[in-house]
């Protein structure tokens, strides 16, 4: 069995080896018997810089401005990308009045994943000094279900001491047409710690245990505060159909003017919002942990229906109603080419590991591609096991290596050339002997699939909503649309600095196509080499030698760029950088 050396690592998830902030807070939940809490990649310490504009592709791993669909806020509220930013190691929200009328833009970030249930997520953050909403809360799509893990007023004024002293702890469930919103109204919704009189003077940590969909807690500077279970407490009216608060949700930081309160006269004066000691809502660290259960005997397992995030490459399936992974309890099913998702896994040590997935299928055609924290590691070929529940066992032909012990992220993907791919039980990691022979000393080359990009964007008006898009065909996926002016970023990590050789799989079906390979250093964008891709059609993926490129070791940011004469330049399936 040969030894794939991992060599990079994203830039999203090597922090999560280093300490972070939350370190000296242990999780005041508890994960249940006979399981262990793991991070989840969307926590964050916001220990890095992303201005009001641009922000920064660290950022953008995690989370994208604004709300989670067009909605531009309540009331008078205006959300506006400028108004949030992430310095001094704190994400910062902030609000102000537009000029000549009585709206308020301010700051608001949403998550780029989904998560659900069993979930532990938590804040630490300061409020502003205003009459408006500080908000850390979770939304489902379509709208439907919110969990309010913090939703807090804190003011100065005289009459505004009942809401400074108090936190509104809640969830709603919704329907939307005929609208009916539906939350406790209960006093302990309301929580008042006997021993403060305001929230706004200082840091406090605030979560919830996302339990099952009938179940909540919530915590406050490490205490139990609140408890909200069953139909009476989550659904009394049947909103949800009878099943609680139960699907994905998306999660939202953001400052609201909301219309409740400004309708009754409640609202931040010009002086109040021209104030930067009162009219920013600091956020130190935001955390989320998934219960797990503590293995043994060197294997590490992981149930594929505790996907952290999923989604799809490439065009949707004829029958197949559910984008990504479908989560059938612990496993998944109706799973189609192009399906996807990634798993939090945290492993005990550093060394070799055999990655096992237990599959059932009756089709012929099908894979699973397999990527370790932003590599591509390799493909497992599954087959035929007689029917979608009979479960067998299939490995990765190579070991892997993992250089560090803790949370790596990692992405299962359906591939090969059947439509209707496989049902998924678990993925095993199992610790291999390394004997006396260390990992070798030359790193491995760098493998990135070209959809995997931190992000997109261009100069060519082709029409497309973003100006590169996605796609699957014929077992592969790759990005497509890639016009004159566009480019693609990607985070990568280099272990050893010298001079690799750069190779493109890559399909172009016109005259005047161009790549170019850039590297950000010293924060400017270097243009490292241009080639010239040839006329092979669009979805003929050719090895294409892209020249040698000199990289630095550690995180780098690269970008490949449609640099040709051509409107319309390539699609790109993967791209590798190999040590020379």
């Amino acid at each position: 069995m040969r030894n794939f050396t991992l060599a990079l690592v994203c830039g999203l998830f090597a922090a999560t080896t280093q300490a972070a902030d939350w370190d000296n807070y242990p999780v005041p939940a508890d994960a249940g018997t006979g399981n262990q809490w793991e991070l989840q990649p969307l926590s964050d310490d916001f220990n890095y810089t992303a201005p009001a504009v641009g922000k920064s592709a660290t950022f953008y791993q995690r989370w994208s401005e604004g709300f989670i669909n067009a909605w531009t806020g309540p009331g008078r509220t205006i959300f506006a990308a400028n108004h949030s930013s992430v310095e001094d190691g704190t994400l910062k929200l902030r609000a102000s009045r537009r000029a000549g009328t009585n709206q308020v833009y301010t700051g608001a970030i949403h998550s780029k994943t989904s998560m659900t249930y069993p979930i532990f997520m938590e804040t630490r953050s300061k409020i502003t000094n205003l009459t408006m909403a500080n908000a850390f809360w979770l939304l489902s799509a379509d709208s439907t279900q919110e969990i309010d893990v913090q939703e807090s007023y804190g003011s100065d004024r005289p009459d505004q001491t009942w809401f400074d002293e108090r936190l509104h702890l809640s969830h709603h469930v919704f329907i939307r047409d005929p609208f009916q919103d539906y939350q406790p109204k209960d006093e302990g919704s309301w929580y008042k710690d006997p021993n403060l009189s305001t929230w706004r003077n200082a840091y406090h940590t605030i979560g919830v245990y996302w339990i099952d969909p009938w179940n909540l807690k919530y915590y406050v500077d490490g205490k139990l505060v609140r408890t909200v279970s069953g139909v009476s407490m989550i659904d009394p009216n049947g909103y949800t159909g009878g099943t609680g608060l139960s699907k994905p949700m998306q999660a939202i930081f953001d400052v609201e003017d909301q219309d409740w309160r400004s309708d009754a006269g409640i609202f931040a004066t010009d002086a109040e919002l021209a104030d930067n000691s009162k009219n920013t809502y600091h956020i130190d660290w935001v955390r989320f942990y998934k219960p797990v259960p503590i293995t043994g005997g060197g294997t590490t397992v992981v149930k594929l229906g505790s996907f952290t995030s999923t989604g799809k490459q490439g065009a949707a399936v004829a029958g197949d109603t559910v984008v990504g992974f479908n989560k059938n309890g612990t496993n998944i099913n109706y799973n189609t080419v192009g399906d996807w998702a990634d798993y939090s896994v945290n492993l005990p040590v550093a060394g070799n590991y055999k990655i096992e997935l237990v599959t059932a299928s009756p089709q012929t055609g099908i894979g699973a591609d397999i990527t370790f924290d932003g590599s591509f590691v390799g493909t497992i070929a599954l087959a035929n096991t007689g029917g979608w529940e009979i479960y067998k066992t299939y490995a990765l032909s190579d070991t892997v290596y993992v250089a560090s012990a803790g949370n790596h992220t990692v992405r299962v993907q359906s591939s090969g050339s059947a439509s209707w791919q496989w049902n998924g039980d678990e993925i095993r990691f199992i610790k291999v002997e390394d004997g006396s022979v260390p990992p070798p000393a030359t790193p491995a080359t760098i493998t990135v699939e070209a959809e995997s990009f931190d992000l997109v964007g261009g100069t060519f008006a082709d029409g497309q909503a973003q100006k590169i898009s996605t796609y699957s065909s014929g077992g592969k996926t790759a990005i497509n649309y890639v016009n004159k002016g566009d480019f693609a970023d990607y985070t990568i990590n280099v272990a050893t600095a010298g001079s690799y050789q750069l190779s493109y799989q890559i399909g172009s079906g016109v005259v005047g196509g161009q790549i170019d390979f850039l590297v950000k250093e010293n924060g400017s964008w270097i243009n490292k080499t241009q080639t010239a891709v040839p006329n092979n059609s669009w979805n003929n993926f050719q090895a294409l030698n892209g020249g040698i490129v000199t990289l630095q070791a550690g995180n780098q940011q690269v970008r490949v760029f449609g640099g040709g004469s051509n409107d319309w330049q390539w699609n790109l399936d993967k791209f590798s950088l190999t040590p020379q």
